[in-house]
């Protein structure tokens, strides 16, 4: 894929993400995993140490960066809890229906090429009543914040490989068929420090209706 996209970005979002504040976050999230789980989007394992072991049956992880798939070989080996790795991309998903108790997402909706059969797909293969967590990047409900989110959008696809600064995320999980629980659907400004204008953050738990 070159250079850029699956070397050095791949470095660069390990430091740039691996903040105290949005650790907390993941940790907060995947602590609420139960069951057979996947995660879509694991990029290099970020979210493993957080899985409890006296909850999670199965852990399922797919990541479509060879880059990142590469950097999380060493997470594998050290996982706390029964995990397979599937290459692949989170729009065409290599599962039965109904599979999983528990789909997660980290920092990942962002950038995938088509939110809505990402979210098509998770819906799939989740069990009926199952969970879909996530923590995302979203578009502000600030008018002069989205200006600027929309201004500078086209140099973060290409910055962050693809990644997007202007989705609406928790609005699009809404409407894919989801019922979005009223705790944890919160912006947290100050997971991302001095970018706080642009990323306000939104963590979600969301019932397969």
């Amino acid at each position: 894929m070159g250079l850029y996209s699956e070397t050095i970005c791949p470095w660069l979002l390990d430091k740039a993400l691996g903040h105290p504040n949005i650790m907390r976050r993941r940790q907060a999230l995947v602590g609420q995993a139960a069951g057979d789980v996947l995660e879509i989007g694991f990029g290099s394992g970020a979210t493993l140490p957080f899985y409890d072991p006296a909850k999670v049956r199965s852990l399922t992880v797919v990541e479509p960066s060879d880059g990142m798939n590469r950097r999380a070989a060493a997470q594998l080996a050290s996982s706390p809890v029964p995990i397979t790795s599937v290459p692949g991309a989170g729009e065409s998903l290599p599962f039965a229906d109904a599979g999983f108790d528990t789909v997660v997402c980290c920092l990942t909706l962002c950038s995938v090429r088509d939110v809505g059969q990402v979210l098509a797909e998770v819906r799939r293969v989740l069990k009926p009543g199952g969970v879909f967590l996530f923590m995302e990047h979203v578009l502000s409900d600030d008018p002069d914040r989205q200006r600027w989110q929309q201004r500078l959008n086209p140099v973060q696809r290409v910055v962050g490989v693809g990644c997007n600064l202007n989705r609406p995320t928790a609005m699009l999980v809404a409407a894919a068929g989801f019922r979005l629980e009223p705790m944890p659907v919160q912006e947290e400004e100050r997971a991302f420090g001095a970018l706080k204008t642009l990323t306000p953050l939104v963590m979600g738990c969301a019932i397969r209706a």
